[in-house]
């Protein structure tokens, strides 16, 4: 959400006004794609590494994770089963999360509130892999 919107989207009942443009403006972003899983999960491991810089060669330094190669195994098991109703739960939230009402998908609209615990279909996602 603060890579497209900026950190104080993360404020509750947050309105933008003004200022400069945001990457989700510059970029017409209005739902979530396999990619976007896969670099946010990407991201998460790396902040989790005891690795300092984001690798050019897609090598963490210090942690050896190749970071390229977990990416590339993300978006591809993503975007094989992307219509799984299971991950389109989990899009559908976070969609909602990030774009509101606007970001949707072909999936029905999660019905679940923002913190709603998604481990169940976390784990059969996990469990389809």
């Amino acid at each position: 959400k603060t890579a497209l919107w900026g950190k104080a989207s993360l404020a509750e009942g947050f309105m933008r006004r003004g200022g400069p443009k945001t990457n989700g403006c510059k970029w017409q972003v209005s739902a979530v794609t396999p990619r976007a899983f896969a670099w946010a999960a990407t991201i998460c491991m790396f902040m989790l590494s005891p690795d300092s810089e984001f690798p050019g060669n897609g090598v963490g330094q210090l942690s050896k994770i190749n970071y390229y190669e977990v990416f590339r195994g993300y978006k591809c098991v993503l975007v094989t089963k992307w219509a799984d109703p299971h991950i389109q739960k989990i899009v559908s939230e976070v969609n909602s999360f990030v774009f509101g009402k606007s970001g949707t998908t072909s999936a029905k609209s999660g019905s679940t509130g923002p913190m709603e615990d998604l481990v169940a279909e976390i784990d059969a996602v996990m469990a389809a892999m």
